[in-house]
């Protein structure tokens, strides 16, 4: 594939193209053209960059930081016009889409100077300063820090779900236990009853034995008084 046609980034739809005269519509959609065109040129020439010799280095470096901030002043006066002009609404969109668009080539640029060391390739005449490469350290810095602060929220929200999980197993534990501890006291209740009826049916039981004791008891001093008034009576 040729590096010069690779990556172009997708397009960006016109949508106040109407060719109309009068509102600034054709100021903001030449801006938008040329920002759309400096783009793609930033584009190709990051693809070019990791091609060259040494020797031409230093040139495609410089041309790179031109681009790059030739599209960051672009879209700060598309901001500045879309803002001022009486039809700004029928911009927005578009504004939105140059800025995602120019915020991932920011992010590619960053990681290139960066990772590849270019900024030691820049003069000190070069639209790139001290300045903008202290700024590039620093947003390297944050972005660490960011995706550090996205790690423990990650492991935090992974940890309060796992908290979760076993706050809610100790609950259905909790309940069983309830469950059990109620069933224990049913069962001591029905013992307890249990208890009293065998105590029952034991002085029941006592009883009907004391009684057909003294009913044998008794016959037997009818018996023995019959005989005894029979042969008293001979």
């Amino acid at each position: 594939m040729d590096p010069l046609n690779a990556n172009n980034g997708p397009s960006i739809l016109l949508e106040g193209g109407d060719g109309m005269m009068g509102d600034g519509s054709d100021a903001i959609d030449q801006m938008i053209g040329e920002f759309q065109e400096t783009v793609s040129q930033t584009r190709r020439k990051m693809n070019v960059i990791p091609h060259v010799n040494q020797g031409e280095m230093k040139q495609n470096v410089e041309e790179l930081a031109d681009y790059y901030s030739e599209a960051r002043n672009l879209l700060e006066r598309i901001e500045d016009t879309i803002q001022d002009a009486p039809n700004a609404g029928k911009y927005l969109r578009t504004l939105r889409l140059c800025t995602k668009d120019f915020e991932r080539l920011r992010q590619r640029y960053d990681k290139m100077m960066l990772r590849d060391n270019l900024n030691r390739y820049l003069s000190e005449n070069s639209q790139l300063t001290k300045e903008r490469r202290s700024l590039l350290v620093e947003d390297a810095l944050v972005e660490s820090n960011t995706r550090s602060i996205e790690d423990i929220t990650r492991r935090l929200g992974d940890t309060t779900e796992t908290g979760g999980m076993i706050m809610s197993d100790l609950k259905g534990q909790t309940d069983q236990l309830k469950r059990s501890v109620n069933k224990v006291v049913d069962t001591d209740e029905v013992l307890k009853e249990s208890k009293k009826i065998l105590d029952g049916m034991a002085r029941s039981a006592a009883t009907n034995k004391l009684t057909t004791a003294l009913i044998i008891l008794l016959e037997l001093l009818i018996i023995f008084f019959i005989i005894w008034y029979k042969y008293l009576s001979a």
